[in-house]
């Protein structure tokens, strides 16, 4: 009778681990490895931020306390001030900062702008009101009413001026509209534009003869005048104005006798001796 024969397979079977356990070591090693050096980097940025945030905190706890030691200054320089002494200066200062803002060569070119043609300014006046508003005082003058009226609609027009206010207004003596005005200044005026080259149209008008008011009473009065003195007939002499007549050189009554106290004139007549009167 024959012996049975017995497979018998004693050695474990083969897994992946016996199968590829090197390449999976150095795998799981260099796993290790990466997660250490990560985990060391985040450590390393997180304290490092912790310290910059640490540094941060100090140096601003170190600006408030600095702040604040500066404000118990300046309220303690506030408190010393002397305010009725000082209030002066500060509306001095006011003032002079006001009236840069509108300087009179900027005031003088938009009236200048605004100006018509038959309409003069014979004067300016500038202040300020209670409301702290540059005031403009004008006085002037205007041929016609309706060059006034011109004038008036050119001011408005201009945005340098508030408004126009009419303080007065009466007839002048030779004709014509004597006139004064309150110019309030715009609290914020436009940007500056320049002037232009030439001026406004004069006016084809020609102006009204002045009629006589009263008729020539004597015939001397209508004679042309005599010839000066000491002008020869045949040679023309210059023709003065009327308001220009040649005046006597006034003398010192003293320089005529210096020796008296008093004052005295002498005087000659043709017949009789000189003489001297007190």
């Amino acid at each position: 009778m024959a012996i049975p024969v017995l497979k018998l397979n004693l050695a474990p079977p083969p897994t992946l681990w016996r199968r590829q356990h090197t390449v999976l070591s150095w795998t799981a090693l260099g796993l290790g490895i990466l997660s250490l050096t990560l985990v060391g980097g985040l450590t390393w940025r997180a304290y490092h931020q912790a310290n910059r945030m640490g540094r941060e905190a100090f140096l601003l706890s170190r600006q408030t306390q600095e702040s604040i030691a500066r404000q118990g200054n300046i309220q303690n320089q506030l408190k010393s001030i002397n305010v009725q002494k000082e209030l002066p200066r500060w509306r001095l200062a006011e003032r002079i900062l006001v009236e840069r803002s509108s300087p009179w060569s900027r005031l003088t070119a938009e009236l200048e702008r605004s100006l018509v043609q038959d309409v003069r300014v014979r004067g300016l006046h500038r202040s300020r009101g209670s409301d702290q508003q540059v005031v403009v005082k004008l006085k002037g003058e205007a041929r016609t009413r309706e060059a006034e009226a011109a004038f008036v609609d050119s001011v408005q027009k201009n945005a340098f001026f508030s408004q126009i206010i009419l303080e007065r207004e009466s007839e002048r003596q030779g004709g014509g509209v004597e006139f004064e005005f309150t110019l309030p200044l715009a609290t914020t005026p436009p940007a500056y534009e320049p002037l232009p080259k030439f001026g406004p149209a004069r006016s084809t008008q020609a102006p009204k003869p002045e009629a006589v008011s009263a008729p020539v009473a004597n015939k001397e009065m209508a004679k042309p005048p005599a010839p000066p003195v000491g002008s020869r007939p045949g040679i023309a002499t210059p023709n003065l104005p009327p308001q220009i007549a040649p005046m006597r050189p006034v003398r010192d009554p003293k320089e005529l006798d210096p020796e008296a106290s008093t004052p005295r004139r002498r005087y000659k007549s043709f017949n009789r001796p000189e003489k001297e009167v007190r």
